[in-house]
């Protein structure tokens, strides 16, 4: 009698403590998740960060060596300076108008986690992972958007316009090819390297369209 009632005992401990091992256990995996999407967003935050400040300082050069170099110029030079100087007010324009999300979902991502942490450790991450992975899916769509078939569309599409300006308008034929090869170079090349860490990510459960 006294072995059955301490096997019971024994039974119903081990019972009692399932709960708060699975409990455990699923807060350990929501906590490497987390981390695992901090680590990044922070690294594409990094590499984007270098890429932005890159293409701004090619954009405003091109801009203003093209502008400065117009008005120094006659016929044909000039107005093929004219169209590169005003088809470069594009790169810093649309990176001020719309600078890539990942710049400011990075510290925001890291600022609620440094807010839900006790020495070091997450207070209860199968909280935060849904934020973290609704910032993430977030930003995917963001770099989705300006690496998609549209960017394509408008950087060969707006090149190719003001080719027809120049050769149509004014002539120029070959100011026309210059400015549809290189420009669209240009603009393809700023397309393609954009990074896009948390594009690569999606595959980690996250919600959102992509």
């Amino acid at each position: 009698m006294k072995r059955t009632v301490a096997l019971a005992l024994v039974g119903s401990m081990f019972a009692a403590t399932q709960p708060a091992f699975a409990q455990d256990a699923e807060g350990a995996r929501c906590d490497r998740q987390v981390r695992d999407l901090q680590q990044r967003l922070d690294l594409d935050a990094q590499h984007t960060r270098v890429w932005y400040w890159a293409w701004m300082a090619t954009g405003t050069a091109l801009l203003v060596g093209q502008g400065i170099a117009a008005p120094l110029t006659t016929g044909d030079t000039q107005k093929e300076m004219t169209a590169g100087a005003l088809t470069s007010i594009f790169i810093p324009g649309l990176l001020l108008l719309h600078p890539p999300l990942v710049l400011t979902d990075s510290p925001r991502l890291d600022a609620r986690i440094a807010a839900t942490s006790v020495g070091g450790r997450l207070g209860d991450p199968c909280v935060v992972l849904p934020r973290a992975q609704e910032l993430v899916a977030r930003d995917a769509a963001d770099q989705a958007l300006a690496t998609g078939w549209f960017a394509h569309v408008f950087v060969i599409g707006g090149n190719i316009a003001v080719g027809a300006i120049l050769g149509l308008g004014f002539g120029d034929w070959l100011g026309a090819v210059k400015q549809v090869v290189g420009g669209s170079i240009i603009g393809e090349l700023q397309v393609l390297t954009l990074p896009t860490g948390a594009l690569k990510a999606r595959g980690l459960g996250l919600t959102g369209t992509f």
